[in-house]
């Protein structure tokens, strides 16, 4: 039976070139940003021609789109890790619970920070090539930090729960980002700290935040 005039090995091959060229692009960039990659570089990597990339994607901005994907993929299977279901210990504290999550961003950023790098930016650059796939994992994030903030309600200080876990996920984000991708190029440069002490350091800040009364 076929699909669309393509015969079921054809589809089946054409999955594992996609699959081959998706691989060398990621791969590409964890070596170089994506605007110094070229079509050629993709397919050399995959052992390819050109051609067969121009026969799957239209241009190089065709593989922008497959960062999300590739970036989602990754936090859904870390959400569906033992790492990734980081359950609070309640009797520990709030602080405890903040020093966990962030260890565990600071370990996903570590491991994909090719993606995270290249899909906040072409968010910014290319919205058109994003839909509204980027809104819907900030809203996930934001979830996750909800779920905290409820868990440790009798601790936290602040009125509005749900504007707590903003603020969570925006610092965290902001802090992670800056200082695990651009550390050379901005503030994180004044710092000399291990990477536990920086977890550490961000986790205690956002204890800080949730904990301080209004004034």
């Amino acid at each position: 039976m076929t699909r669309q005039g393509v015969k079921p090995a054809a589809q089946d091959r054409a999955k594992k070139t996609r699959d081959k060229l998706l691989a060398a692009f990621e791969a590409l960039l964890k070596e170089k940003s994506f605007e110094a990659m070229s079509v050629a570089d993709i397919a050399g990597r995959a052992g390819l021609s050109v051609g067969a990339v121009y026969r799957r994607f239209e241009n190089k901005d065709a593989f922008i789109p497959a960062i999300f994907d590739l970036y989602r993929e990754r936090v859904e299977a870390l959400a569906a890790s033992p790492e990734g279901q980081y359950v609070p210990d309640l009797d520990a504290g709030l602080r405890v619970a903040l020093r966990g999550m962030t260890a565990i961003a600071w370990s996903f950023l570590k491991r994909d920070g090719h993606l995270v790098r290249a899909a906040h930016l072409y968010a910014r650059l290319r919205p058109d090539l994003v839909g509204d796939e980027w809104e819907a994992m900030i809203e996930a994030g934001v979830a996750s930090y909800r779920q905290l903030v409820d868990a440790f309600a009798d601790e936290i200080a602040r009125p509005d729960p749900d504007e707590a876990a903003r603020v969570l996920f925006y610092l965290l984000n902001t802090s992670m980002i800056e200082y695990g991708l651009y550390r050379e190029d901005g503030p994180g440069a004044a710092l000399s700290i291990s990477d536990a002490g920086f977890t550490d350091a961000m986790a205690d800040a956002m204890y800080g935040y949730l904990t301080a009364p209004e004034i």
